[in-house]
């Protein structure tokens, strides 16, 4: 949040921020928790906080996605689509005037792609692909006219990581090369590190060993950069515990189940929030599924399924579905507790 106002130009205190707060936002592809403390200001609080005779009108539109980035990790995704859908067109009504200075309007064109971003999140965790894929093409386009050296570049890499995650190895390889040759010399550390790790992704969907080297070398660079504050678009620190995350994901598609599970205990982080740690916990359930522990890879199958349900993740359901079909006929207690929870997806509608 301390670097999406500072990657804009809004003062900190504009999103809430006390200059003791940190907060750490594991925003994609995908993957992701929320640590440190919440001080958002609401606009026209009698702290004033937000004062409402600004005139910065970018300044203003940021607050409520960062609102809503915040409410996500603690309200199902569902109800937060309406909302950001109608801020998103409200920012791009303003962004498309004819009224603004050049530099005004590319600082919009970036609040505008920073929101289409949030919604193609949002898409994703309900699992509507389309709607998913196109609000991220939207986020992609709008960081393009804004002229920012890095947002491109990570709006296509997200977009890569979203077409990993779909299954669409060849596209997503193409989108994280082309991610790669919009980066700047002078881009950051963590830019490189980052790409490279959803790169190790995409050629894992393709079933490429080449993906474990990729993570070796995104480990070497990562060893070798400093701990500073990340640069905006990136609100998260990239460390080994964010690094080991995607080495889990690699090596189960690459069908290394001691390999992923050695990563997902580095990656563990007890301050996840419940959503991206129910992913985390199918990822284990398949590896000890794998390791042949079943009762125990179904009760932690189980456990992420009600998390999911109880945030209504689509996301989270049709992956704890995908980790049952991998089990085949299976006979014992704990998998037919599964297979009642899965069930129960399709009776509760009637």
């Amino acid at each position: 949040m301390r670097a999406l106002c500072a990657g804009l130009g809004i003062p900190s205190s504009l999103a809430g921020l006390l200059d003791d707060q940190e907060d750490d936002t594991n925003r994609r592809q995908f993957l992701a928790g929320t640590t440190g403390a919440s001080g958002l200001a609401l606009i026209g609080t009698v702290e004033g906080d937000v004062p409402t005779e600004s005139h910065d009108q970018e300044r203003l539109l940021t607050i409520p996605s960062a609102t809503y980035r915040r409410l996500e990790q603690r309200l199902p995704s569902r109800s937060l689509i309406a909302p950001v859908c109608a801020h998103l067109a409200l920012v791009r009504q303003v962004a498309t005037r004819d009224e603004h200075s050049p530099a005004h309007t590319r600082r919009l064109f970036a609040v505008l792609s920073e929101t289409a971003g949030l919604a193609a999140w949002l898409y994703v965790d309900v699992e509507d692909r389309a709607n998913a894929r196109r609000h991220y093409q939207l986020a992609v386009r709008m960081a393009e006219r804004s002229g920012h050296p890095l947002l491109p570049a990570y709006m296509q890499a997200s977009l890569s990581q979203f077409a990993a995650n779909c299954g669409d190895a060849t596209e997503s390889v193409r989108l994280v090369v082309d991610a790669r040759r919009r980066l700047p010399r002078s881009a950051p550390a963590i830019a490189g590190i980052w790409i490279d790790a959803i790169e190790s992704l995409a050629l894992a969907q393709t079933r490429d060993r080449n993906a474990l080297t990729k993570l070796d070398h995104a480990e070497a660079r990562l060893a070798r950069a400093s701990n500073d504050e990340p640069v905006w678009p990136w609100i998260f620190r990239f460390d080994e515990r964010k690094l080991a995350g995607f080495r889990a994901q690699v090596a189960a598609k690459l069908g290394r189940p001691k390999l992923a599970e050695k990563a997902l205990q580095i990656a563990h982080d007890p301050q996840q929030a419940p959503k991206p740690r129910a992913v985390v916990d199918v990822m284990r359930a398949g590896v000890l599924a794998s390791d042949g522990n079943l009762d125990e890879a179904c009760k932690v199958a189980v456990e992420a399924f009600d998390v999911g349900r109880s945030y209504d993740s689509e996301r989270v359901t049709r992956a704890v579905a995908e980790f049952r079909n991998t089990l085949g006929t299976q006979p014992g207690r704990a998998v037919a507790e599964l297979d009642e929870r899965l069930y129960g997806t399709y009776r509760e509608e009637l």
